[in-house]
C-alpha cells in the first residue's frame, strides 16, 4: 500500500465515521446527559456538581451555531470521532508502523463497539477519550524526538482535559508512578516539564477555584457516585467487559499486546503498556465502570495492528482480514449506537444474547437487566414527556404564576431542551446542576404548580386542593417509563412560603 493510498484510506474512513454516527443515530431520541449538558450550556461557569466545564463550553457553541436538533448535539462527537481515526492512526507511525499498520489502526479506531458508542453522544467521555489518546501521541513524539516543545503540548492537553473530566488524574498518576523506573527519568530535570506542569495548572486554575469556592463538590459527588452505582460494579465483569467492549478488535488487540510486549523492536515504548496495566489496576481497585478505561484502547488497538503488519504479509490476505475486520465492525454496529428502531434493537439484543449466552451489555448500573441497554433505555420517553408536558401547560389559568418542577436533571433537561418548541418556561430541579439555578424565591405568587415525578409526593398531595394527573409515560422501554405528570391548583396553603422553607432545608450552598 502506497503512503497516498494510505492517506485516502483514512480520510473515507474518517468521513464514514462522521456519516455514521450524524445520520444512522437517529432512531433514537436525546440521551438524558445529552439533555443535561446542554441545560449547562445555557447556564456557564468555571464548574458543575457533577463535571468540569469544558462540556458545557462546547454545548454553548453548538447550540449556538446549529441550534438544539439531534445534529447539532451529536456534531462535534462525530467530527472527533474522524480525529480520533487520524490521531491513532499517527500513534501507529510514531511506533514505526508502516502504512498498514496505520490504516488498521484507523479502521480498529472508527469500528470498535466502544468507541462507537462513546463517540454517539455528546458527553465528556468523547472529548476524554480524544485527550487520553492525544496524551499518548505527544508522549511517543517526545520521546522519539526530544524535542521539549511536546512537553509543553502535554501541559496544554493535560489542563484541558483536567477542565473536561476528571479521570484524567488516572492517567497522569500512572504515567508519573512508572517514568522514575523508565530510561526516561531525566524528564523530571528539565525546567520545560515544569513548565508544563505550571501550564496545566493555570489552564485548570479556574475549576480548582470553583471546587474551593464550593466546598470541592466532586468529592460530593464522587461519594454519591460510589454509593449509588459504583458500588454494584462486579470486579470480575469489569475485567471481563474489558474484553466485549473493544469487539470486534478483541480479536487482534490481545495478540497484539503479546507482540509488543515480547518484541525487541519496541523495548524504548514498552513502559506505555505498564502504564495501560496500572489505569485498569486503579479503576478496578476503585471499581470504575467498565467504560472508564476507554482512553488507553486506541493505544491497545495500535498494538493489534502492529501485530497485523507484523504477521500478514501477503497483500491479498491483508485485503482479505481489513474487509472482514470492516464487516464485523458494521454486523456489531449495534451495540455501538442504535441504527435500527427501539424494537428492532430489543431483537438484535435478544438474538446477541442467543449466541454469546451472555446478557451483561442489558444490566444497567443498579444491576438490572432491562430490554435494551440502559445507554439506549436513557434515550427514550423525553418526547413524550415534553408532549405531556406541554398539554399540562396550555391547562394552566396563569402562566406567570406557575412553574414546572422535575425531579430527576432527565427529566429537567428534557422539559429545558425539547420544550422550547413548545414554549415552555426552563424547569426548577435540585437535582445535578439545576440545583444551581433554581430561584430562592419567586417574584409572582405562584398558584399553580406542574409537578413530575414517578409518584405523587406526600407534600404536593397535602399543599394543593386540586390535583389531576395529565399523563404518564406509556413506552415500557424508557428507564422514565410510568414518570407522571400533575397540575396542581388551589394551594390550601402559601407556595411561596412552602418553597422558600423547602429550599433552606436543602442545605445547597449557591455559588
Amino acid at each position: 500500500m502506497s503512503k497516498k493510498g494510505k492517506n485516502i484510506i483514512l480520510i473515507f474512513i474518517g468521513l464514514i465515521s462522521i456519516v455514521i454516527h450524524l445520520f444512522f443515530n437517529r432512531h433514537f431520541e436525546y440521551h438524558r446527559d445529552e439533555l443535561l449538558y446542554f441545560s449547562m450550556g445555557q447556564h456557564l461557569a468555571f464548574g458543575y456538581a457533577t463535571a468540569p466545564p469544558l462540556v458545557a463550553f462546547m454545548a454553548f457553541i453548538s447550540k449556538s451555531v446549529f441550534g438544539y436538533s439531534l445534529y447539532s448535539v451529536r456534531f462535534f462527537p462525530a467530527i472527533f470521532s474522524a480525529i480520533l481515526v487520524y490521531i491513532t492512526s499517527l500513534i501507529a507511525k510514531e511506533l514505526k508502523g508502516g502504512n498498514w499498520s496505520q490504516v488498521v489502526a484507523g479502521v480498529g479506531a472508527a469500528g470498535s463497539s466502544v468507541l462507537v458508542t462513546i463517540f454517539g453522544l455528546f458527553t465528556p467521555i468523547y472529548m476524554d477519550v480524544f485527550f487520553w489518546t492525544l496524551i499518548f501521541y505527544l508522549v511517543l513524539r517526545y520521546i522519539n524526538t526530544r524535542s521539549d516543545k511536546y512537553l509543553i503540548f502535554l501541559g496544554i492537553s493535560t489542563g484541558l482535559a483536567f477542565l473536561n473530566k476528571y479521570s484524567i488524574i488516572f492517567l497522569l498518576v500512572s504515567l508519573l508512578i512508572v517514568l522514575p523506573f523508565t530510561r526516561y527519568k531525566n524528564i523530571f530535570t528539565k525546567r520545560a516539564f515544569y513548565y508544563s506542569m505550571l501550564l496545566s495548572l493555570l489552564i485548570a486554575l479556574p475549576n480548582i477555584l470553583w471546587q474551593i469556592g464550593h466546598n470541592f463538590q466532586v468529592i460530593d459527588h464522587m461519594k454519591e457516585l460510589h454509593d449509588s452505582q459504583l458500588v454494584n460494579v462486579n470486579r470480575l465483569s469489569f475485567l471481563f467487559e474489558q474484553l466485549i467492549l473493544p469487539l470486534p478488535l478483541t480479536l487482534l488487540i490481545i495478540p497484539g499486546i503479546i507482540y509488543f510486549s515480547a518484541s525487541k523492536q519496541f523495548s524504548q515504548y514498552k513502559f506505555l503498556l505498564i502504564v495501560s496495566a496500572l489505569v485498569i489496576l486503579l479503576f478496578l481497585i476503585f471499581r470504575g465502570k467498565s467504560y472508564y478505561t476507554a482512553g488507553i484502547l486506541p493505544f491497545f488497538i495500535v498494538c493489534g495492528a502492529l501485530f497485523f503488519e507484523r504477521y500478514f504479509k501477503k497483500e491479498l490476505l491483508r485485503i482479505f482480514l481489513l474487509a472482514l475486520l470492516i464487516f464485523l465492525s458494521c454486523l456489531l454496529l449495534p451495540l455501538g449506537i442504535p441504527v435500527y428502531n427501539p424494537q428492532k434493537m430489543v431483537r438484535y439484543y435478544d438474538s446477541y444474547e442467543k449466541i454469546t449466552g451472555t446478557d451483561v451489555l442489558r444490566r444497567d448500573e443498579d444491576g438490572i437487566y432491562r430490554s435494551l441497554p440502559q445507554l439506549y433505555a436513557d434515550m427514550l420517553g423525553w418526547q413524550e414527556l415534553t408532549e405531556i408536558t406541554s398539554r399540562a401547560w396550555q391547562q394552566v389559568d396563569n402562566k406567570k404564576n406557575c412553574i414546572i418542577y422535575c425531579e430527576n436533571y432527565g427529566q429537567a433537561g428534557a422539559i429545558n431542551i425539547i420544550g422550547k418548541k413548545y414554549g415552555l418556561p426552563e424547569p426548577v430541579s435540585f437535582c445535578d446542576a439545576f440545583r444551581y439555578w433554581f430561584p430562592g424565591e419567586f417574584d409572582n405568587k405562584i398558584t399553580e404548580f406542574i409537578y413530575i415525578n414517578k409518584e405523587l409526593g406526600d407534600d404536593v398531595n397535602d399543599l394543593f386542593e386540586d390535583i389531576k394527573e395529565i399523563g404518564r409515560i406509556e413506552n415500557r422501554m424508557a428507564i422514565e417509563y410510568n414518570v407522571q405528570v400533575y397540575l396542581c391548583k388551589n394551594p390550601r396553603s402559601s407556595f411561596n412560603k412552602f418553597w422558600s422553607e423547602r429550599v433552606k432545608n436543602l442545605l445547597i450552598t449557591k455559588r
